[in-house]
């Protein structure tokens, strides 16, 4: 990606922290990104190309922090503790990315093509958790209670994190992957 392009979906992405998606505009981009407008739209058609193409983004590198190969070949407990924490992490380490996959994903910007974009980066980790539902390691539950279950546990204690509710350590932080682990384990 051209370094003009990624300059503009991170000034994109600080707006967004800041004000919220639906504020943002691209006058708004462009001066943020010290650029002129017509240099937005040499690289983005419109302001929904600059969202879609930054959740991407994100997502795509949200995937990459939570599954290696390595990981494939460790116990189905050890996979899914790693995986929260890692997911967990994220979310602590990229505040602002975690907001903006949420607000991407409960707004207008995230239609049918855009899912089905996300399930097909998804798709390493679902085609995981089958195969450990099809093995009788993991309770034979809908892949989005499995993610709820787990992962989106992993989410809501890192939002409890960064708010400043909760300040837990890492043996807590261990004790609460295995939890939710352990909770979709047969």
């Amino acid at each position: 990606m051209p370094n003009r392009q990624q300059e503009i979906m991170n000034a994109t992405l600080t707006l967004v922290s800041e004000q919220g998606l639906l504020a943002t505009s691209i006058s708004q981009i462009a001066k943020r990104a010290k650029a002129g407008p017509g240099i937005i739209y040499h690289y983005f058609a419109s302001k929904d190309e600059i969202m879609h193409s930054l959740y991407i983004s994100i997502f795509t590198e949200l995937m990459d922090a939570l599954l290696d190969n390595a990981l494939l070949e460790r116990p189905c407990l050890e996979r899914l503790k790693t995986i929260w924490m890692r997911r967990f992490y994220f979310h602590i380490n990229n505040p602002a990315k975690a907001k903006f996959i949420e607000q991407y994903k409960n707004s207008a910007y995230f239609t049918p093509a855009q899912e089905q974009l996300t399930n097909e980066l998804l798709a390493d980790l679902a085609s995981m958790i089958a195969n450990d539902i099809n093995r009788g390691d993991i309770k034979p539950l809908p892949l989005r209670v499995v993610h709820a279950m787990t992962l989106g546990v992993a989410d809501n204690i890192a939002k409890l994190q960064i708010a400043g509710s909760v300040d837990l350590q890492e043996n807590e932080l261990n004790a609460i992957a295995e939890l939710t682990s352990l909770s979709v384990l047969n």
